[in-house]
């Protein structure tokens, strides 16, 4: 389990200061069951209502060629401001804005220049920040070892607050993206810490700054540890992580409702872990069918043959769920459709699972919105993409997208979590899972497409 932060998204946060931290990295909870929307606050309704804008601006493939125009200007005034300037000229708060200048600016060794020498002055108060950005600057060098290093450092040498756990959170997950197994000890070193955050039953505040911290996800970077320790068969010890985070939870205040949702929706996802993928109803999509005066759904259900996911499931089977909404999503599916044909001797299937649904943030007629399933339903046709429920796809425990499932030759849930845009490139993340799946057997190594 672990929830996309990408470079950019992290980078954009700590050049924008802390505050960047509360409003770009805490996506708003799943939608609650239409049978209670009133034990949602108008805030957190706003906040749900909100989602699907918040997904779809969390992806850069989904920006417009202005937005995407204007951030590279951006980029380029940042990177010649940069190279410029010369640390060893500033200190304080100027030293500290150099490396968020050239973060921006995606000069990583000047960036990671400016943060250590910061660090060094011992200057306050960006100390945490600084932590981060050179974590940061690490990871775009591709030294990973040092960037572990630097955040054991800040963990030994700043409070954990709001500020250490995004960065300690975005270096995990990108370790783990890259299959490397320090994720798994770098979450082992942060458990006291963040069990103990939980214990205090408040949101996990910024010392310096306006970063703030969930419950709700605070408890869901917690158990990222028990589910990496679950996918390399420590089932006991996962157990003990899960039963330490759960204990610091019921210790503290009560949960609001959307702590509570986002948590429910963790320990959903966790509880499918080693068993059987519930069964899910789904149709193909052949043809985008036309809808006058009927849902999609329904009129795909009479005019569309059956498909199911099993019962061979081949040596396994990948499936990412998402909602018709998500671009970013249905552009992945041109590229899951590539992964299972590149594997089909194995086999490993892979299948898109898109379910139709009306985004609350969307002020749209009924025709509006059918129009708009309609191209949903075009932009998969060709691909490996059927259509869920709603219903049964909200099971599963989904918070954020696109929802990857990898299940075993038997059908069992081997692994959940959201995925990068390039998770089935050549060297993706989803080929990772797999070999890690399967112990590296030869003969279930995915291929590239």
């Amino acid at each position: 389990m672990f929830v996309k932060l990408s470079g950019t998204a992290m980078v954009l946060a700590a050049c924008l200061g802390s505050g960047a931290w509360a409003s770009g990295q805490q996506p708003a909870p799943p939608p609650e069951s239409p049978s209670a929307p009133s034990a949602l606050t108008p805030g957190e309704l706003y906040k749900q209502a909100m989602h699907p804008l918040d997904v779809v601006r969390s992806s850069m493939d989904n920006w417009s060629d202005t937005e995407m125009s204007a951030f590279l200007v951006g980029v380029r005034m940042a990177k010649e401001a940069c190279g410029q300037a010369s640390p060893e000229t500033y200190g304080g708060d100027d030293l500290y804005d150099l490396a968020r200048l050239c973060s921006l600016g995606q000069d990583w060794n000047a960036a990671n220049t400016a943060a250590t020498r910061y660090l060094d002055s011992r200057a306050e108060p960006h100390r945490t920040q600084a932590f981060a950005l050179s974590i940061n600057a690490l990871m775009h060098l591709n030294g990973a070892d040092l960037a572990v290093q630097t955040a054991h450092s800040m963990m030994e040498n700043q409070p954990f607050d709001a500020e250490a756990a995004y960065a300690l959170r975005y270096l995990k997950e990108a370790l783990e993206q890259a299959g490397d197994p320090s994720a798994a000890y770098l979450a082992q070193s942060e458990h006291a810490e963040i069990v103990k955050a939980l214990q205090n039953g408040t949101a996990l505040k910024a010392a310096h700054g306006e970063a703030v911290m969930s419950l709700g996800t605070l408890y869901e970077s917690a158990m990222e540890l028990a589910f990496w320790q679950r996918y390399r068969h420590r089932d006991a010890d996962a157990a003990t992580t899960a039963n330490d985070i759960d204990e610091a939870l019921a210790k503290g205040a009560a949960l609001s409702a959307e702590d509570r949702l986002r948590i429910e929706a963790v320990r959903t996802q966790y509880a499918l872990l080693g068993k059987p993928l519930p069964a899910l109803k789904t149709t193909a999509v052949d043809e985008p069918p036309r809808l006058k005066g009927k849902t999609a759904a329904a009129q795909l259900s009479r005019s569309q043959p059956p498909a199911q996911i099993g019962p061979d499931f081949g040596a396994a089977t990948v499936l990412v769920v998402f909602p018709d909404w998500c671009p970013q999503c249905r552009k992945m599916m041109k590229a899951l459709t590539e992964f299972g044909a590149a594997n089909k001797t194995t086999p490993i299937h892979a299948y898109g699972l898109m379910f139709l649904d009306d985004p609350a943030a969307l002020d749209q007629t009924a025709e509006e919105k059918r129009a708009a399933h309609e191209q949903s339903l075009r932009d998969v046709q060709g691909t490996n993409t059927l259509v869920v429920d709603g219903k049964d796809a909200r099971a599963l425990g989904i918070l954020d997208f696109p929802l990857g499932i990898v299940l075993d030759h038997e059908g069992k849930v081997r692994f959940v979590g959201v995925l990068p845009a390039d998770a089935f490139s050549g060297n993706g993340y989803i080929g990772k899972v797999l070999v890690r799946m399967t112990g590296g057997a030869a003969a279930s190594t995915p291929q590239a497409p």
